[in-house]
């Protein structure tokens, strides 16, 4: 069956050239990824920027951008590429037509996992993950009876050394620091933010 032609075409949405932005700083994490980085790359992802106010979402993420690819080019933190995500959901549902009520709905419907673990998911100052529920993320973080002790901080920086066995060479050990306080994000909350902002941004287009 051809499935993918069956799949909806935005590149005619003007919110098409966010969503390739946000796709651009999520997949293309590693110098493997350079040439497709510096194939699509276009200057006006530079005048791009988040849809939501947060001191862990830095505006220069998008302004600092070059056609050259940089370790420094993609989203690296939790928070920021949780962020692109949602951003990503509200450019789809507009292209496609969809309200706002019809994303949340689809939301709290359709994906009940995600929910939950958007509820049980911390994070820190910097935009790391402190704590998760999240059971595809075993080992991200600390583990429940650890971060009990820690979730009420109010200051103050702690500390987890971990074993890091994801690049060549083999394990080596790192200590992470998370600073306090810890907060969790609002999926709705956020939708709301997100397709205020967007819903300006594009309305005479």
């Amino acid at each position: 069956l051809d499935n993918a032609g069956k799949l909806p075409i935005l590149d005619t949405s003007p919110t098409a050239d966010a969503i390739v932005h946000r796709y651009l700083l999520l997949g293309c994490l590693t110098r493997h990824y350079e040439k497709l980085w510096t194939d699509v790359y276009d200057e006006a992802i530079k005048a791009d920027s988040w849809a939501k106010s947060d001191p862990r979402l830095r505006p220069e993420r998008f302004t600092s951008l070059t056609p050259e690819w940089t370790w420094d080019t993609p989203l690296r933190t939790d928070y920021e590429r949780r962020q692109a995500l949602v951003e990503i959901d509200v450019l789809t549902a507009m292209a496609l037509g969809m309200t706002l009520e019809q994303l949340k709905t689809i939301y709290r419907i359709q994906f009940p996992v995600l929910r939950q673990y958007e509820q049980d998911t911390w994070y820190d100052r910097n935009g790391r993950i402190v704590f998760t529920n999240n059971r595809s993320l075993t080992g991200v973080g600390y583990s429940r009876p650890e971060w009990n002790k820690i979730r009420h901080a109010e200051s103050g920086s702690f500390y987890q050394t971990i074993t890091d066995d994801t690049k060549p060479g083999g394990p080596v050990e790192r200590k992470i620091e998370y600073v306090a306080p810890f907060d969790r994000c609002d999926r709705e909350e956020d939708y709301d933010t997100v397709w205020a902002h967007f819903a300006e941004r594009f309305k005479n287009t």
